[in-house]
Protein backbone atom coordinates (compact mmCIF):
# COMPACT_ATOMS: atom_id res chain seq x y z
CA UNK A 1 0.00 0.00 0.00
CA UNK A 2 1.68 3.32 -0.97
CA UNK A 3 0.41 5.39 2.33
CA UNK A 4 3.22 7.26 2.55
CA UNK A 5 4.79 8.93 -0.01
CA UNK A 6 7.65 11.49 -0.04
CA UNK A 7 9.07 14.13 -2.57
CA UNK A 8 11.88 16.48 -3.06
CA UNK A 9 11.44 20.09 -3.99
CA UNK A 10 12.61 21.15 -7.13
CA UNK A 11 15.88 23.36 -6.83
CA UNK A 12 16.00 22.80 -3.09
CA UNK A 13 16.76 20.25 -0.02
CA UNK A 14 13.87 20.45 1.59
CA UNK A 15 11.30 17.96 1.68
CA UNK A 16 7.35 17.36 1.83
CA UNK A 17 5.69 14.02 2.97
CA UNK A 18 2.04 13.39 2.02
CA UNK A 19 0.26 10.69 4.03
CA UNK A 20 -2.38 8.58 4.43
CA UNK A 21 -2.53 7.01 8.07
CA UNK A 22 -4.79 5.07 10.17
CA UNK A 23 -5.40 5.86 13.57
CA UNK A 24 -7.28 4.28 16.43
CA UNK A 25 -10.99 6.11 16.88
CA UNK A 26 -10.86 7.79 20.06
CA UNK A 27 -10.69 11.29 21.35
CA UNK A 28 -6.28 12.46 21.23
CA UNK A 29 -5.68 10.03 18.28
CA UNK A 30 -5.64 13.62 15.96
CA UNK A 31 -3.70 15.37 18.67
CA UNK A 32 -1.35 12.68 18.98
CA UNK A 33 -0.60 12.57 15.43
CA UNK A 34 -0.54 16.55 14.80
CA UNK A 35 2.23 16.84 17.24
CA UNK A 36 4.35 13.91 16.17
CA UNK A 37 4.68 15.85 12.83
CA UNK A 38 4.91 19.37 14.70
CA UNK A 39 7.96 17.39 16.73
CA UNK A 40 9.51 16.40 14.13
CA UNK A 41 10.16 19.97 12.42
CA UNK A 42 6.87 19.69 10.17
CA UNK A 43 4.49 22.55 8.97
CA UNK A 44 1.32 20.87 8.15
CA UNK A 45 -0.37 22.48 4.82
CA UNK A 46 -3.19 19.77 4.60
CA UNK A 47 -4.97 18.05 7.24
CA UNK A 48 -8.29 16.54 6.39
CA UNK A 49 -9.99 13.83 8.68
CA UNK A 50 -13.82 12.61 8.10
CA UNK A 51 -15.43 10.13 10.31
CA UNK A 52 -18.49 9.84 8.50
CA UNK A 53 -15.95 8.40 5.56
CA UNK A 54 -13.61 6.85 7.99
CA UNK A 55 -13.63 6.93 11.35
CA UNK A 56 -9.69 6.09 11.46
CA UNK A 57 -8.07 7.52 8.05
CA UNK A 58 -6.49 10.89 8.00
CA UNK A 59 -5.09 12.22 4.95
CA UNK A 60 -2.29 15.27 5.68
CA UNK A 61 0.92 16.86 3.98
CA UNK A 62 3.73 18.73 6.06
CA UNK A 63 6.83 20.46 4.69
CA UNK A 64 9.91 20.08 6.37
CA UNK A 65 13.57 21.61 6.05
CA UNK A 66 14.99 18.94 4.86
CA UNK A 67 14.23 16.05 2.66
CA UNK A 68 16.58 13.74 5.41
CA UNK A 69 13.61 15.38 8.35
CA UNK A 70 10.49 14.01 6.06
CA UNK A 71 12.22 10.36 5.95
CA UNK A 72 12.53 10.63 9.35
CA UNK A 73 8.78 11.21 10.32
CA UNK A 74 7.49 9.00 7.62
CA UNK A 75 9.52 6.03 9.47
CA UNK A 76 8.15 7.32 13.01
CA UNK A 77 5.35 7.27 11.79
CA UNK A 78 5.25 3.69 9.93
CA UNK A 79 7.29 2.61 13.20
CA UNK A 80 3.87 3.00 15.26
CA UNK A 81 1.95 0.87 13.05
CA UNK A 82 -0.43 4.15 12.25
CA UNK A 83 -0.47 2.80 8.08
CA UNK A 84 -2.35 -0.62 8.25
CA UNK A 85 -5.74 -0.69 6.61
CA UNK A 86 -8.53 -2.66 8.02
CA UNK A 87 -8.84 -5.99 5.89
CA UNK A 88 -12.84 -6.51 6.89
CA UNK A 89 -15.50 -4.90 7.95
CA UNK A 90 -15.57 -4.12 12.15
CA UNK A 91 -18.16 -2.79 14.09
CA UNK A 92 -17.98 1.37 14.16
CA UNK A 93 -17.99 2.41 17.69
CA UNK A 94 -20.97 4.97 18.60
CA UNK A 95 -19.74 8.31 20.45
CA UNK A 96 -21.72 10.74 19.57
CA UNK A 97 -25.91 9.78 21.44
CA UNK A 98 -26.88 13.28 21.97
CA UNK A 99 -27.40 15.71 19.68
CA UNK A 100 -26.73 19.01 21.97
CA UNK A 101 -22.91 18.36 22.66
CA UNK A 102 -21.83 18.42 19.28
CA UNK A 103 -20.41 21.85 17.83
CA UNK A 104 -19.16 22.78 14.18
CA UNK A 105 -16.48 25.56 14.46
CA UNK A 106 -14.16 27.38 11.78
CA UNK A 107 -11.23 28.67 13.86
CA UNK A 108 -8.74 31.40 12.88
CA UNK A 109 -4.92 29.80 13.10
CA UNK A 110 -1.93 31.61 13.05
CA UNK A 111 -0.01 30.51 9.93
CA UNK A 112 3.18 28.86 11.46
CA UNK A 113 4.38 25.54 12.65
CA UNK A 114 3.20 23.64 15.24
CA UNK A 115 -0.58 25.91 15.35
CA UNK A 116 -2.73 22.82 14.25
CA UNK A 117 -1.23 21.04 16.62
CA UNK A 118 -1.58 23.18 19.81
CA UNK A 119 -5.74 23.27 18.65
CA UNK A 120 -5.69 19.89 18.53
CA UNK A 121 -4.22 19.28 22.00
CA UNK A 122 -6.71 21.62 23.32
CA UNK A 123 -9.34 19.74 22.13
CA UNK A 124 -7.98 16.42 23.28
CA UNK A 125 -7.84 18.39 26.77
CA UNK A 126 -11.31 18.62 27.12
CA UNK A 127 -11.88 15.17 25.75
CA UNK A 128 -13.52 16.68 22.39
CA UNK A 129 -14.10 13.79 20.01
CA UNK A 130 -13.11 15.20 16.87
CA UNK A 131 -15.85 14.61 13.91
CA UNK A 132 -14.36 16.17 11.38
CA UNK A 133 -11.67 18.35 10.56
CA UNK A 134 -10.13 20.18 7.34
CA UNK A 135 -7.03 22.93 7.01
CA UNK A 136 -5.81 23.33 3.80
CA UNK A 137 -3.01 26.14 3.15
CA UNK A 138 -3.83 26.40 -0.35
CA UNK A 139 -7.49 27.19 0.49
CA UNK A 140 -6.71 29.12 3.48
CA UNK A 141 -3.80 29.11 5.32
CA UNK A 142 -5.27 30.50 8.70
CA UNK A 143 -8.70 29.09 9.08
CA UNK A 144 -9.75 25.39 10.12
CA UNK A 145 -13.03 23.86 10.09
CA UNK A 146 -13.55 21.24 12.68
CA UNK A 147 -16.73 19.44 13.64
CA UNK A 148 -16.40 17.85 17.70
CA UNK A 149 -18.53 15.76 19.84
CA UNK A 150 -18.30 16.29 23.95
CA UNK A 151 -19.94 14.27 26.60
CA UNK A 152 -22.37 17.07 27.75
CA UNK A 153 -23.92 20.62 26.31
CA UNK A 154 -21.76 22.00 29.69
CA UNK A 155 -18.33 20.40 28.40
CA UNK A 156 -19.12 21.91 25.24
CA UNK A 157 -19.75 25.24 27.31
CA UNK A 158 -15.98 24.86 28.96
CA UNK A 159 -14.46 24.22 25.45
CA UNK A 160 -15.82 27.54 24.18
CA UNK A 161 -14.40 29.00 27.46
CA UNK A 162 -11.05 27.69 26.63
CA UNK A 163 -10.57 29.10 23.47
CA UNK A 164 -11.55 32.33 24.38
CA UNK A 165 -8.77 31.95 26.98
CA UNK A 166 -6.34 30.98 24.58
CA UNK A 167 -7.23 34.26 22.63
CA UNK A 168 -8.31 31.51 19.23
CA UNK A 169 -10.61 33.32 17.12
CA UNK A 170 -13.67 31.20 16.17
CA UNK A 171 -16.98 31.55 14.46
CA UNK A 172 -19.83 28.85 16.01
CA UNK A 173 -20.82 27.43 12.56
CA UNK A 174 -23.44 24.69 14.33
CA UNK A 175 -24.61 23.94 17.89
CA UNK A 176 -26.79 20.83 17.91
CA UNK A 177 -30.06 21.20 19.61
CA UNK A 178 -31.87 18.06 17.72
CA UNK A 179 -31.42 14.89 16.50
CA UNK A 180 -32.88 15.92 12.55
CA UNK A 181 -30.28 18.85 12.61
CA UNK A 182 -27.43 17.02 14.16
CA UNK A 183 -27.65 14.05 11.20
CA UNK A 184 -26.60 16.24 9.19
CA UNK A 185 -23.25 17.49 10.76
CA UNK A 186 -20.36 16.49 8.83
CA UNK A 187 -18.09 13.67 10.25
CA UNK A 188 -21.30 11.95 11.64
CA UNK A 189 -21.35 8.59 11.39
CA UNK A 190 -23.90 6.23 9.23
CA UNK A 191 -24.02 4.23 12.55
CA UNK A 192 -24.50 7.42 14.52
CA UNK A 193 -26.93 8.63 12.54
CA UNK A 194 -28.60 5.40 13.10
CA UNK A 195 -28.39 5.32 16.67
CA UNK A 196 -30.07 8.93 17.37
CA UNK A 197 -32.82 7.74 14.23
CA UNK A 198 -33.36 4.86 16.34
CA UNK A 199 -33.32 6.67 19.91
CA UNK A 200 -36.53 8.63 18.22
CA UNK A 201 -38.24 5.51 17.29
CA UNK A 202 -38.34 3.51 19.94
CA UNK A 203 -38.65 6.51 22.13
CA UNK A 204 -35.81 4.46 24.33
CA UNK A 205 -34.29 6.69 27.47
CA UNK A 206 -31.94 3.68 28.40
CA UNK A 207 -28.75 4.40 25.89
CA UNK A 208 -27.64 0.51 26.90
CA UNK A 209 -30.77 -0.39 25.36
CA UNK A 210 -30.23 1.41 22.27
CA UNK A 211 -26.49 0.52 21.82
CA UNK A 212 -27.69 -3.58 22.10
CA UNK A 213 -30.17 -2.70 19.23
CA UNK A 214 -27.34 -1.00 16.93
CA UNK A 215 -25.00 -3.94 17.96
CA UNK A 216 -27.43 -6.51 16.94
CA UNK A 217 -28.00 -4.00 13.41
CA UNK A 218 -24.54 -3.95 13.10
CA UNK A 219 -24.16 -7.73 12.98
CA UNK A 220 -26.99 -8.23 10.62
CA UNK A 221 -25.04 -5.96 8.26
CA UNK A 222 -21.34 -7.93 8.22
CA UNK A 223 -23.76 -11.53 8.14
CA UNK A 224 -25.36 -9.74 5.09
CA UNK A 225 -22.25 -8.61 4.08
CA UNK A 226 -20.97 -12.27 3.07
CA UNK A 227 -24.42 -13.52 1.57
CA UNK A 228 -25.03 -10.47 -0.83
CA UNK A 229 -21.39 -10.48 -1.85
CA UNK A 230 -21.50 -14.51 -3.09
CA UNK A 231 -24.44 -13.06 -5.13
CA UNK A 232 -22.14 -10.48 -6.63
CA UNK A 233 -23.54 -7.07 -4.82
CA UNK A 234 -22.05 -5.05 -2.39
CA UNK A 235 -23.66 -3.71 0.90
CA UNK A 236 -23.41 -0.28 2.52
CA UNK A 237 -23.77 -0.09 6.32
CA UNK A 238 -26.21 2.71 5.43
CA UNK A 239 -28.58 0.89 3.32
CA UNK A 240 -28.71 -1.52 6.12
CA UNK A 241 -29.37 1.01 8.92
CA UNK A 242 -31.55 1.99 6.87
CA UNK A 243 -33.92 -1.01 5.64
CA UNK A 244 -33.38 -1.74 9.62
CA UNK A 245 -35.20 1.59 10.20
CA UNK A 246 -38.30 0.85 7.61
CA UNK A 247 -38.87 -2.47 9.52
CA UNK A 248 -39.37 -0.37 12.89
CA UNK A 249 -40.97 2.14 11.07
CA UNK A 250 -43.58 0.25 9.52
CA UNK A 251 -45.19 -1.00 12.32
CA UNK A 252 -44.83 1.81 14.90
CA UNK A 253 -45.76 4.31 12.53
CA UNK A 254 -48.95 2.73 11.67
CA UNK A 255 -50.52 2.85 15.33
CA UNK A 256 -52.85 5.23 17.04
CA UNK A 257 -54.25 7.53 14.44
CA UNK A 258 -52.22 5.89 11.32
CA UNK A 259 -53.59 2.06 12.37
CA UNK A 260 -55.58 0.89 9.74
CA UNK A 261 -57.05 -2.43 8.60
CA UNK A 262 -58.20 -4.09 5.63
CA UNK A 263 -61.20 -6.03 6.77
CA UNK A 264 -63.23 -9.03 5.10
CA UNK A 265 -66.69 -9.57 4.84
CA UNK A 266 -67.97 -11.51 7.91
CA UNK A 267 -68.93 -15.20 7.52
CA UNK A 268 -71.49 -17.06 9.57
CA UNK A 269 -71.04 -20.29 10.39
CA UNK A 270 -72.56 -23.57 11.58
CA UNK A 271 -73.98 -22.70 15.71
CA UNK A 272 -74.23 -19.16 15.25
CA UNK A 273 -70.83 -18.65 15.09
CA UNK A 274 -69.23 -15.63 13.12
CA UNK A 275 -65.62 -15.21 11.44
CA UNK A 276 -64.31 -12.12 11.35
CA UNK A 277 -60.75 -11.09 9.55
CA UNK A 278 -58.61 -8.51 9.62
CA UNK A 279 -55.43 -7.77 7.90
CA UNK A 280 -52.93 -5.42 9.97
CA UNK A 281 -51.25 -2.94 8.83
CA UNK A 282 -48.28 -4.71 7.86
CA UNK A 283 -49.89 -7.41 5.95
CA UNK A 284 -50.43 -10.01 8.90
CA UNK A 285 -53.79 -11.55 9.21
CA UNK A 286 -55.76 -11.70 12.65
CA UNK A 287 -58.97 -13.73 12.75
CA UNK A 288 -61.82 -13.46 15.66
CA UNK A 289 -64.53 -16.56 16.17
CA UNK A 290 -67.21 -14.77 17.65
CA UNK A 291 -70.65 -16.45 19.44
CA UNK A 292 -72.54 -14.19 21.66
CA UNK A 293 -69.89 -11.49 22.28
CA UNK A 294 -67.67 -14.61 23.78
CA UNK A 295 -64.08 -14.65 21.13
CA UNK A 296 -61.11 -17.11 20.48
CA UNK A 297 -58.22 -15.50 18.08
CA UNK A 298 -55.90 -17.45 15.45
CA UNK A 299 -52.35 -15.26 15.64
CA UNK A 300 -52.95 -11.79 17.27
CA UNK A 301 -50.94 -9.23 15.55
CA UNK A 302 -48.08 -7.29 17.00
CA UNK A 303 -47.61 -6.27 20.44
CA UNK A 304 -47.18 -2.46 19.12
CA UNK A 305 -50.59 -3.03 17.84
CA UNK A 306 -52.73 -4.15 20.99
CA UNK A 307 -54.21 -0.59 21.96
CA UNK A 308 -55.41 -0.77 18.11
CA UNK A 309 -56.57 -4.38 18.30
CA UNK A 310 -58.80 -3.85 21.31
CA UNK A 311 -60.34 -0.64 20.08
CA UNK A 312 -61.07 -2.32 16.95
CA UNK A 313 -62.87 -4.59 18.95
CA UNK A 314 -65.28 -1.94 20.67
CA UNK A 315 -65.46 -0.35 17.57
CA UNK A 316 -67.72 -3.67 16.56
CA UNK A 317 -69.13 -3.96 19.34
CA UNK A 318 -66.70 -6.37 20.98
CA UNK A 319 -65.28 -6.33 24.31
CA UNK A 320 -61.60 -7.81 24.54
CA UNK A 321 -62.16 -9.11 27.61
CA UNK A 322 -64.21 -11.86 26.70
CA UNK A 323 -60.75 -13.29 24.30
CA UNK A 324 -61.11 -16.72 25.99
CA UNK A 325 -58.78 -18.11 23.91
CA UNK A 326 -55.71 -17.39 21.40
CA UNK A 327 -55.07 -20.12 18.70
CA UNK A 328 -51.35 -19.11 17.56
CA UNK A 329 -49.71 -20.45 14.50
CA UNK A 330 -46.00 -19.63 15.19
CA UNK A 331 -44.02 -17.96 17.62
CA UNK A 332 -43.26 -14.75 15.07
CA UNK A 333 -43.68 -11.67 16.36
CA UNK A 334 -46.48 -10.63 13.70
CA UNK A 335 -48.63 -13.86 15.19
CA UNK A 336 -47.46 -13.97 18.72
CA UNK A 337 -47.16 -10.00 19.32
CA UNK A 338 -49.84 -9.36 21.68
CA UNK A 339 -50.84 -12.63 23.17
CA UNK A 340 -49.15 -12.35 26.04
CA UNK A 341 -50.84 -8.98 26.62
CA UNK A 342 -54.28 -10.39 26.25
CA UNK A 343 -53.33 -13.05 28.79
CA UNK A 344 -51.73 -10.66 31.33
CA UNK A 345 -54.94 -8.10 31.13
CA UNK A 346 -57.49 -10.61 30.38
CA UNK A 347 -56.85 -13.83 31.72
CA UNK A 348 -56.91 -14.99 27.83
CA UNK A 349 -55.77 -18.64 27.32
CA UNK A 350 -52.94 -18.60 24.70
CA UNK A 351 -52.29 -22.10 22.98
CA UNK A 352 -48.79 -22.81 21.10
CA UNK A 353 -46.81 -25.48 20.05
CA UNK A 354 -44.30 -26.68 22.60
CA UNK A 355 -41.80 -26.37 20.02
CA UNK A 356 -41.94 -22.67 20.00
CA UNK A 357 -40.26 -22.36 23.36
CA UNK A 358 -37.02 -23.02 21.88
CA UNK A 359 -37.95 -20.16 19.61
CA UNK A 360 -38.87 -17.59 22.35
CA UNK A 361 -36.15 -19.12 24.99
CA UNK A 362 -33.31 -17.83 22.14
CA UNK A 363 -34.49 -15.43 20.31
CA UNK A 364 -33.85 -16.65 17.40
CA UNK A 365 -37.24 -17.34 14.93
CA UNK A 366 -34.24 -20.02 13.10
CA UNK A 367 -34.14 -21.78 16.11
CA UNK A 368 -32.94 -25.54 15.73
CA UNK A 369 -30.93 -24.60 12.18
CA UNK A 370 -27.50 -23.91 11.90
CA UNK A 371 -25.04 -21.62 9.82
CA UNK A 372 -25.26 -18.19 9.01
CA UNK A 373 -28.44 -18.01 8.12
CA UNK A 374 -29.48 -18.85 11.44
CA UNK A 375 -27.15 -16.33 12.50
CA UNK A 376 -29.04 -14.07 10.48
CA UNK A 377 -32.45 -14.66 11.76
CA UNK A 378 -31.29 -14.24 15.55
CA UNK A 379 -30.34 -10.71 14.62
CA UNK A 380 -33.42 -10.15 12.70
CA UNK A 381 -35.94 -11.61 15.76
CA UNK A 382 -33.81 -9.55 18.56
CA UNK A 383 -34.51 -6.29 16.38
CA UNK A 384 -38.16 -7.13 15.04
CA UNK A 385 -39.28 -8.10 18.54
CA UNK A 386 -37.81 -4.98 20.35
CA UNK A 387 -39.80 -2.66 17.49
CA UNK A 388 -42.90 -4.35 17.81
CA UNK A 389 -43.00 -5.24 21.52
CA UNK A 390 -43.42 -8.52 21.33
CA UNK A 391 -45.06 -9.81 24.27
CA UNK A 392 -44.97 -13.92 24.44
CA UNK A 393 -47.66 -15.65 26.80
CA UNK A 394 -46.35 -16.60 30.32
CA UNK A 395 -48.31 -19.81 30.87
CA UNK A 396 -49.03 -20.54 27.33
CA UNK A 397 -51.40 -24.47 26.67
CA UNK A 398 -48.96 -26.72 23.97
CA UNK A 399 -50.95 -28.71 21.48
CA UNK A 400 -51.36 -32.02 22.68
CA UNK A 401 -49.71 -34.19 20.02
CA UNK A 402 -50.08 -37.19 21.95
CA UNK A 403 -50.06 -40.69 20.51
CA UNK A 404 -52.35 -40.00 17.72
CA UNK A 405 -52.14 -41.45 14.13
CA UNK A 406 -54.23 -39.44 12.47
CA UNK A 407 -53.15 -37.05 9.66
CA UNK A 408 -54.61 -34.87 6.54
CA UNK A 409 -53.18 -34.35 3.61
CA UNK A 410 -49.09 -35.37 4.79
CA UNK A 411 -49.53 -33.54 8.33
CA UNK A 412 -50.09 -35.24 11.58
CA UNK A 413 -53.53 -33.95 13.42
CA UNK A 414 -51.66 -33.54 16.99
CA UNK A 415 -55.54 -32.40 18.38
CA UNK A 416 -59.00 -31.52 17.89
CA UNK A 417 -59.73 -27.94 19.73
CA UNK A 418 -63.75 -27.18 20.49
CA UNK A 419 -63.99 -23.44 19.19
CA UNK A 420 -67.37 -22.88 20.14
CA UNK A 421 -69.03 -26.02 18.67
CA UNK A 422 -66.32 -25.60 15.83
CA UNK A 423 -63.95 -29.02 15.53
CA UNK A 424 -60.91 -27.17 14.45
CA UNK A 425 -57.90 -29.70 13.91
CA UNK A 426 -54.48 -28.43 14.75
CA UNK A 427 -52.16 -29.84 11.77
CA UNK A 428 -48.18 -30.03 12.84
CA UNK A 429 -46.43 -28.88 10.26
CA UNK A 430 -42.94 -29.69 8.99
CA UNK A 431 -40.68 -26.98 9.99
CA UNK A 432 -39.68 -25.24 6.85
CA UNK A 433 -41.19 -21.43 7.98
CA UNK A 434 -40.30 -21.44 11.63
CA UNK A 435 -40.14 -25.03 13.84
CA UNK A 436 -43.61 -25.34 16.13
CA UNK A 437 -45.54 -24.21 12.89
CA UNK A 438 -48.99 -25.47 12.89
CA UNK A 439 -51.98 -25.15 10.72
CA UNK A 440 -56.13 -25.04 11.54
CA UNK A 441 -58.43 -27.07 9.67
CA UNK A 442 -62.11 -26.99 10.33
CA UNK A 443 -64.12 -29.38 7.88
CA UNK A 444 -67.37 -29.15 8.16
CA UNK A 445 -67.12 -25.27 7.65
CA UNK A 446 -64.42 -25.83 5.17
CA UNK A 447 -61.79 -23.31 6.97
CA UNK A 448 -58.32 -23.35 6.56
CA UNK A 449 -55.43 -21.46 8.26
CA UNK A 450 -52.38 -21.57 6.40
CA UNK A 451 -50.67 -18.99 8.07
CA UNK A 452 -47.68 -17.64 6.25
CA UNK A 453 -47.81 -20.46 3.23
CA UNK A 454 -50.38 -20.11 1.09
CA UNK A 455 -51.67 -16.14 -0.11
CA UNK A 456 -52.45 -14.14 -3.26
CA UNK A 457 -49.99 -11.83 -4.08
CA UNK A 458 -52.56 -10.09 -6.33
CA UNK A 459 -54.40 -9.53 -3.01
CA UNK A 460 -51.66 -7.38 -1.86
CA UNK A 461 -51.13 -3.02 -2.21
CA UNK A 462 -48.23 -2.08 -3.48
CA UNK A 463 -47.17 -1.13 0.55
CA UNK A 464 -47.84 -4.50 1.61
CA UNK A 465 -45.37 -5.92 -1.24
CA UNK A 466 -42.88 -3.16 -0.19
CA UNK A 467 -43.03 -4.44 3.05
CA UNK A 468 -42.05 -7.88 2.21
CA UNK A 469 -39.45 -6.46 0.00
CA UNK A 470 -37.80 -5.16 3.27
CA UNK A 471 -38.28 -8.60 5.09
CA UNK A 472 -36.44 -10.47 2.02
CA UNK A 473 -33.34 -7.74 2.20
CA UNK A 474 -32.68 -8.58 5.71
CA UNK A 475 -33.61 -12.20 6.08
CA UNK A 476 -32.70 -13.08 2.53
CA UNK A 477 -35.21 -16.04 3.19
CA UNK A 478 -37.20 -15.89 5.76
CA UNK A 479 -37.75 -19.42 5.82
CA UNK A 480 -35.86 -21.64 8.45
CA UNK A 481 -35.61 -24.50 5.57
CA UNK A 482 -36.36 -22.98 1.73
CA UNK A 483 -36.49 -26.36 0.20
CA UNK A 484 -38.68 -27.86 2.99
CA UNK A 485 -40.95 -24.88 3.04
CA UNK A 486 -41.40 -25.68 -0.77
CA UNK A 487 -42.37 -28.97 0.07
CA UNK A 488 -44.95 -27.86 2.66
CA UNK A 489 -46.43 -25.45 0.16
CA UNK A 490 -46.92 -27.56 -2.44
CA UNK A 491 -49.02 -30.28 0.07
CA UNK A 492 -51.31 -27.60 1.75
CA UNK A 493 -51.79 -26.72 -1.86
CA UNK A 494 -53.16 -29.97 -2.71
CA UNK A 495 -54.56 -30.34 0.87
CA UNK A 496 -57.17 -27.58 0.00
CA UNK A 497 -58.37 -28.05 -3.14
CA UNK A 498 -58.89 -31.32 -2.15
CA UNK A 499 -61.55 -30.33 0.89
Amino acid sequence: MDSIRIYSRLGGMSGMVKMRAFLEDKPGSLASFASLIASSGGNITVFHYDRSQDSRRVVAEADFGTVEEAAALAGAVAGKGLTVEPEMPVKDVVAVTRPDSVLELKVRLTHEPGTLAALAELLMGHGANVLYMLYNEDFDPESSDIAIALGSPEEADGLLVALNGSAYHYRVVYRGSDSEAVERIIGLKAVEKFFLRLSRLIGADDLEEVRSLVDSSQDLYMDLVGFYSEAGDNLDSADVFEKVLALGSMARGRTGDGFTVREMEAVDLPGGVRLLGFRMPTSEDVYIFEKSGEMALVDSGYGVYYEDIKRLMRDRGLDPARVRRILVTHADADHAGTSGMFEREFGSEVFLHRDSVGVLESGNRAFGGTGRLSRLNGFYTRLVNRFTEFCPPDKPRFYAGGGETEEFGGFRVLEHIDVFGLDIEVLLGLGGHIIGQVFFLERRAGLFFASDYLFNMRSLTVEEKDSLGVYKYLLINPNRDAALFREESELLKAAVIGL
